[in-house]
């Protein structure tokens, strides 16, 4: 009987550590698939808003990437969508965008996650729109497009019908 009841512990802690090592990997694995499904949002969405934001371009778009509060609650995009937008003299046909994914953290059994970005347009392409170009002549205006406000944001993300979306964006220092 000893030698039964040592086997049948031996073998129940054995299946304790083998289940728990399963759940570490189901979680490890749903924090990666989380992580890069986030990336690859953030990485597709801000580019999209950056374009958007200094081509003046349809904004439609982005809500597959953005919820509609986080697009109006997001001060830079709005300014760059008034009349007073500081690119709306020129005409931008390229950028490069650059976005670092500093630090992300979802739990696999929640519809939400958080995340810090710095967001770069580290290059603007353009010139003055052919109906200022006398004031760009006058030095009213440069005649290049003005630099991109290159921030550090907390990023909301939300989990909507199985699809990641930004739900809010929080600026925390330029860069």
């Amino acid at each position: 009987m000893k030698y039964i009841r040592r086997l049948l512990w031996f073998l129940a802690t054995k299946m304790v550590m083998f289940t728990a090592l399963i759940a570490l990997l189901i979680i490890v694995f749903y924090l990666a698939m989380n992580t890069a499904n986030a990336y690859i949002l953030l990485s597709d969405g801000m580019k999209l808003r950056a374009h958007v934001n200094l081509t003046r371009t349809d904004e439609s778009e982005l809500s597959g990437y953005f919820t509609p509060g986080a697009l109006l609650n997001d001060e830079y995009f709005m300014m760059c969508r008034s009349p007073e937008s500081m690119y709306i003299d020129y005409g931008v046909t390229g950028f490069n965008h650059e976005i670092t994914l500093e630090w992300m953290w979802s739990w696999p059994w929640q519809d939400t996650a958080d995340a810090r970005i710095s967001d770069r347009v580290t290059r603007i392409a353009g010139s003055v729109l052919t109906e200022r170009r006398e004031s760009a002549n006058r030095g009213e205006i440069s005649a290049t497009p003005p630099d991109y406000m290159n921030c550090r944001y907390d990023v909301k993300l939300v989990r909507i019908d199985g699809q990641w979306k930004i739900a809010g964006l929080i600026r925390k220092e330029y860069i």
